[in-house]
């Protein structure tokens, strides 16, 4: 993955998503950003193993990310629950690498790196329909109820 391909994506969805975006898309973001440098961070500088082996690094920032999981479960939104399946398959690409010490770098870069660039779309498109909704004059809770799960605040 390019780097700053990437960079200017991230920037672009995670931007607008904190720009316009409710509670949600914003915690989504800064969680999706907060990965972003720790990857950075852990990865590149620690764990440099350029995908030869199993980013240890790598795989627990991804499991950090099941705040995602989190995220969609409590939120009246659908679009977390994509991108918390979608984080899922990244980290299953780093159980395959463990599973598969000879699997290929390539595929398993590719395997664990393509998921993050739907998952800042579907950050900035669930920002995109909270400001439609908006426009609209319709209420867009942003939480489900803690008393009955069908009713949001």
């Amino acid at each position: 993955m390019s780097i700053p391909v990437f960079f200017a994506w991230m920037a672009l969805c995670c931007g607008y998503a904190i720009w316009r975006g409710g509670a949600p898309e914003r915690i989504a973001a800064g969680l999706q950003m907060g990965a972003y440098v720790l990857t950075l961070l852990l990865h590149y500088a620690i764990d440099a193993a350029g995908y030869r082996s199993a980013s240890v690094a790598t795989a627990a920032i991804d499991v950090l990310l099941a705040a995602l999981a989190m995220l969609g479960w409590r939120s009246t939104r659908f679009w977390p629950l994509w991108i918390a399946a979608w984080q899922l398959a990244a980290i299953v690409a780093h159980l395959a690498k463990t599973i598969d010490p000879a699997m290929l770098a390539s595929g398993y870069a590719i395997q664990a790196q393509f998921w993050a660039y739907p998952m800042l779309a579907a950050t900035a498109a669930g920002a995109w329909r909270h400001r439609q909704r908006l426009r609209q004059g319709r209420d867009d809770p942003s939480w489900k109820s803690a008393i009955d799960p069908r009713v949001a605040h």
